[in-house]
């Protein structure tokens, strides 16, 4: 097989782990939780993909989806979450409900849309392939490659250069003093995961026609995430973007060249070589990078 396809194919599975792991590092740099309802969103946008595609158009479709999942994560947010966080509950609480949350959730996706997987079709604008050196690669996986570079680079200056980023990077250093300074850091944080959560729903969006939508999608890459994010180091955006890269490769030559179990094997193996040598992840340090 061409190392470049492959490579490729890790660019690509490396740009859906990126959206998924940047909101789940987003939240943990803020909030502190590890939120395991978060792949509940990318099953939802994914379904929400299938059934709007047709109707809406694909570009209207992302923008729903994106509505859609950030609305639900604000309510979900709020109603369940930020209560445990103001009654100081340990961190496992919060973990024990969102993983009970996405077991819920997975039930009733069975309920709503049938345990039958499904698969999205490929907008017609994006149903052709391109060459790339040498190499017949197709046009939709191309856009998911750049549009979650855009999107990447667009957070990454929302967080850097804007008052919001200013106002979340003084809430993950020292949440006291930030409050004790006016912020109000119950509705920044709020506002974040519903940004997390919004970015979920893209990831499942632009996965649905790559990968089985199936009703336990919610809990297939958690595992992976949680590689990711941890490997980036807890909290840094750009460390999502290396590992999630890193890993897609990884595992897109694993796959390709030995098996997919040993694929995932190879994924633990480099981060538990790179947690030896940095044991805080690629680019951890404490608050959101």
């Amino acid at each position: 097989m061409s190392v470049l396809l492959q490579l490729l194919n890790g660019l690509t599975t490396g740009a859906i782990y990126i959206l998924l792991a940047s909101g789940l590092t987003i939240v943990f740099g803020l909030q502190r939780i590890v939120n395991a309802a978060h792949g509940v969103f990318y099953m939802l946008g994914a379904y929400l993909a299938i059934d709007l595609g047709k109707r809406l158009g694909f570009p209207l479709t992302l923008l729903v989806v994106f509505a859609a999942c950030a609305v639900i994560g604000l309510v979900f947010e709020r109603i369940a979450i930020r209560p445990l966080i103001r009654w100081k509950r340990d961190p496992t609480h919060v973990l024990v409900l969102t993983l009970g949350s996405a077991i819920i959730a997975s039930e009733l996706t069975k309920m709503v849309w049938g345990p039958v997987p499904r698969l999205a079709e490929i907008p017609a604008s994006l149903s052709g392939s391109l060459h790339v050196a040498g190499v017949t690669y197709p046009a939709y996986w191309l856009f998911v490659m750049l549009f979650t570079t855009v999107l990447m680079a667009a957070i990454g200056v929302v967080f850097h250069t804007t008052t919001l980023g200013a106002l979340v990077r003084s809430i993950a250093l020292n949440r006291e003093m930030s409050e004790a300074l006016g912020t109000n850091a119950p509705a920044v944080s709020s506002n974040v995961f519903a940004l997390g959560t919004g970015v979920a729903g893209l990831a499942g969006a632009l996965a649905a026609p790559i990968l089985l939508v199936t009703p336990t999608m919610c809990f297939d890459l958690l595992m992976v995430l949680f590689v990711i994010v941890i490997l980036g180091g807890l909290g840094s955006l750009r460390g999502v973007v290396v590992s999630g890269v890193l890993v897609g490769v990884v595992n897109a030559f694993g796959v390709a060249y030995l098996t997919g179990t040993t694929g995932t094997i190879f994924v633990f193996a480099v981060m538990i070589v790179a947690l030896i040598v940095r044991p805080h992840g690629l680019f951890g340090q404490e608050g959101v990078d």
